[in-house]
């Protein structure tokens, strides 16, 4: 089996159905029948968090992992944007993630902020999707699930609930997009 400790917002959690709605068990779900590359992602998600909050949890909840969890998602950064943080803020939150992840000697994935159906959102949610991938060290994992919800109007108001959450199908198609992924990242050699 191929375990993760995921750490997020509600977009981690599965808000908001659950966290057996989330795309985090939709992944688990279709690698199921993969014997040892079943992925098992411990889901750490949190309603309403902002990045500063999902750190916070992960090094209160480190010392408390499975010894085997040497993988750590980390999804955020909508709801900074909505509570009106800096995007520079934001950002420094995820390379704080990703020196704490390498003082643990833990390997980091961030799941890029899922475009909206929101336009206002999306204005700094394209701008934050891009300062991550140029500001992060490659040393962390970038994925790109958006392919999933895809990003033309249509597609984006099919996909939410209130313009921000997935229905339980867009967590789904997250899920199977994200397992494949997360199955060759976990599997790599550190």
């Amino acid at each position: 089996m191929l375990y993760a400790a995921c750490f997020g917002d509600s977009l981690i959690e599965g808000f908001p159905y659950g966290k057996r709605a989330s795309w985090c068990a939709a992944a688990e779900e279709f690698t199921a029948g993969d014997g040892k590359r079943a992925l098992r992602l411990l889901n750490y998600g949190l309603c309403g968090d902002r990045t500063d909050d999902i750190l916070d949890r992960l090094r209160q909840y480190r010392p408390t992992l499975p010894p085997y969890v040497s993988h750590i998602i980390f999804l955020g950064g909508a709801n900074d944007i909505i509570q009106g943080a800096a995007r520079s803020s934001t950002v420094a939150t995820f390379v704080k993630a990703s020196a704490f992840c390498e003082e643990e000697g833990l390997r980091l994935g961030v799941v890029l902020p899922f475009i909206s159906g929101e336009e206002g959102l999306n204005r700094y949610l394209y701008p934050l999707r891009e300062a991550l991938a140029t500001e992060l060290p490659p040393s962390v994992r970038l994925f790109d699930l958006q392919p999933a919800l895809g990003e033309d109007v249509i597609s984006l108001r099919k996909a939410y609930i209130d313009g921000v959450h997935p229905t339980c199908a867009a967590y789904a198609a997250l899920g199977r997009f994200a397992a494949p992924l997360l199955q060759k990242w976990l599997e790599e050699k550190a």
